[in-house]
């Protein structure tokens, strides 16, 4: 079995801080979310890889590289415009080829196991095999409608619901997908619905093998997303443990908090949920809730629910006593003087 990791997306959702960089390389404890799927894909037995993505998305390769550090083999494959998911697997067709393969999605986090998933598909002879998850606002995903234990009826974010089960962004898939594909013609968004292509599986009497997964799930599609991702992640790490060089008697910390050796804090108070990225420096500030991705520096903040995007400066005269949220994206540079210092350069 084959992986396919879809990237090509443009995160519009998450700016500004998808403005300069893809969303599935944002930091969820410390770790991108395409490394960690790559890294569920390996542990799931499928080393043989591909990732697509957009021609704006040169970077991704740049810093993923070929596969080598996870002992698997990554293959780079392009979509040209944005058309949607199914357009996105139809991108990755040479590659697959007749294989059957585990599609992920970049910006999705499943923390559940993926083998139930595939044993089903070769147990049932399915032509696919979804995972489903209950959620509380199901016009926000594609959902499966199941009768007598059989799936029905698929569509994606339907105005008027008929269940409450969503379509998790995981699918071991066959190439019953591909003439389902080719047959689509573009949904009331303009694009190409991946839950319409297994659809089309469906009526042409295919059959959907499914489980219903209990395991967490993040759809990382919006900065409140992102920071609950990070949340759990940080609650079920047993490496959140102050680093050495972050012992100093200047720092409170309440963990869980994750620090980059190379970060240098001072004089402030750290936690609970805080990632501080690599080469950032935080002086005389108050985090809770945040994510600093990288070379970050804070003076006299007061953040709660925070992002601070590669290269961001925020100086503030003096620290407030209730917390700010922040979003700020890649090189924003904010310095804020006390109104009695409003003489001074700003």
């Amino acid at each position: 079995m084959k992986g396919l990791i879809l990237c090509a997306g443009r995160g519009t959702r998450l700016q500004p801080s998808t403005y300069t960089k893809p969303k599935c390389m944002l930091p969820v404890n410390g770790e991108y979310i395409l490394v960690s799927i790559i890294n569920k894909l390996v542990a799931a037995g499928i080393t043989d890889i591909g990732i697509v993505v957009n021609p704006s998305q040169g970077e991704i390769q740049e810093m993923i590289g070929d596969g080598e550090r996870w002992n698997a083999s990554l293959t780079f494959l392009l979509q040209k415009e944005a058309k949607g998911l199914a357009d996105a697997v139809k991108s990755a067709q040479p590659f697959v080829e007749d294989s059957s393969f585990l599609l992920m999605l970049g910006d999705n986090l499943y923390e559940g196991d993926l083998e139930p998933l595939i044993r089903s598909l070769a147990a049932d002879q399915s032509a696919a095999s979804i995972l489903l998850q209950r959620v509380k606002e199901p016009r926000q995903f594609g959902i499966a409608v199941i009768e007598e234990g059989k799936i029905v009826h698929l569509e994606e974010k339907p105005r008027d619901p008929k269940s409450n089960l969503a379509i998790v962004g995981v699918y071991a898939l066959t190439a019953a997908i591909w003439p389902a594909i080719e047959k689509l013609t573009p949904s009331p968004r303009g694009e190409y619905e991946l839950t319409d292509a297994i659809q089309g599986v469906i009526s042409e009497g295919g059959h959907i093998a499914y489980s219903i997964a209990t395991a967490p799930f993040f759809d990382i599609g919006t900065h409140e997303r992102w920071l609950e991702a990070n949340r759990y992640k940080m609650d079920h790490d047993p490496k959140n443990v102050l680093m050495p060089s972050c012992n100093n008697t200047s720092v409170q910390w309440i963990p869980p908090v994750r620090v980059d050796p190379t970060a240098r804090i001072m004089n402030s108070i750290i936690g609970p949920h805080v990632y501080i990225g690599p080469n950032s420096v935080v002086e005389h500030c108050i985090l809770t809730n945040s994510i600093l991705t990288d070379q970050v520096w804070l003076s006299h903040v007061h953040a709660e629910g925070s992002v601070f995007g590669s290269n961001v400066h925020l100086i503030e005269q003096e620290i407030q006593e209730q917390p700010a949220r922040h979003i700020l994206g890649d090189r924003a540079t904010v310095t804020r003087i006390h109104p009695d210092l409003q003489n001074d350069s700003q």
